[in-house]
């Protein structure tokens, strides 16, 4: 017979008989009705076809194949419950590779205080980051978390929301004295734009135009995949960027930057930290997210600390 189809919990049954010497005291140890052992016992004994155990009124002895099985058995036994230990203690605390993604607008500003911070605190950690604006499939492509900016697709990962990003146009006032302050989103169209795209091509920013978002053409001057680049560049002079609040904020304190067209702007869009399903977070995972929910308050707007 296909051995993969014997019952584990009849052959658990038959050893405690074994080595307690009578199915009631197998009973006794393993929790469970005296009746419940014996029907275990004989539907193992009826699966191999063989006779395991000599049964008397007052004894319980091996036949001689039920000596060679409980040898085995007993053996695989013992090799399944150090393997069940191992697991549990692997598991009792964080440990291992934390294979995550993140916005490279995000991580480049911020992530690396809260990872230091994290791997200083759990040594047994080792961390693989890989920040990328794209969607990654988190299931397919082996990752433990992911970071997301903006609302989530429907899907059947689990998310944690960290705080919520907001969007801000800002500009130098010498750009503004030299080119006018826009008024509306359409002035837009008569102005030098900084896009966070690594294309020029087909750039939108999305306004509240009539009470409703609505992705609007600018005219890029530089593309370019990083705030931090964009927000120098927007200081330098060169024109209007888009980019979350938290990126302008010390610029504005110190009077490099100024807001412009706020009253347009959409709502701010929220930031997840996202894993795949199961009923058990690998602890690793867990205690990063924990961090993470400490550093960012779910009910302010994310706030990114400048770094020098």
């Amino acid at each position: 017979m296909d051995m993969s189809q014997l019952d584990l919990n009849a052959i658990t049954a038959f050893t405690a008989v074994v080595e307690q010497h009578s199915f009631r005291a197998a009973a006794r140890s393993l929790g469970v009705p005296k009746s419940t052992v014996s029907r275990r016992v004989a539907l193992l004994e009826e699966q191999l076809g063989v006779q395991l155990l000599q049964r008397t009124t007052r004894t319980v002895t091996l036949t001689d194949v039920g000596e060679s099985f409980h040898a085995r058995a007993s053996q695989a036994l013992s090799t399944l419950s150090d393997a069940a230990r191992e697991v549990r203690q692997s598991e009792a605390s964080p440990r291992g590779v934390l294979r995550m993604t993140a916005p490279l607008s995000f991580a480049e500003n911020y992530l690396g205080d809260i990872l230091t911070e994290f791997l200083a605190t759990n040594p047994e950690v080792k961390v693989s980051l890989d920040l990328t604006d794209r969607y990654v499939d988190l299931v397919a492509e082996g990752y433990d978390l992911a970071l997301r900016a903006g609302h989530l697709a429907d899907s059947t990962l689990k998310a944690k929301l960290l705080g919520s990003n907001s969007l801000v146009l800002v500009a130098s006032r010498k750009y503004l004295a030299a080119r006018g302050t826009p008024k509306s989103p359409q002035d837009l169209e008569q102005h030098d734009c900084i896009v966070y795209s690594p294309s020029e091509r087909g750039a939108k920013w999305p306004l509240m135009v009539k009470r409703q978002v609505t992705p609007l053409p600018v005219r890029p001057r530089i593309a370019v995949n990083s705030f931090l680049l964009a927000r120098d560049f927007a200081a330098a002079g060169l024109g209007i960027a888009r980019m979350p609040a938290g990126f302008s904020a010390e610029y504005e304190a110190e009077g490099q930057l100024v807001r412009v067209l706020e009253e347009f702007a959409p709502p701010p869009s929220p930031l997840h930290a996202v894993f795949p399903p199961g009923p058990h977070l690998a602890p690793r995972v867990r205690a990063f997210v924990d961090l993470l929910s400490q550093r960012l308050d779910a009910r302010q707007p994310v706030s990114l600390r400048r770094r020098r």
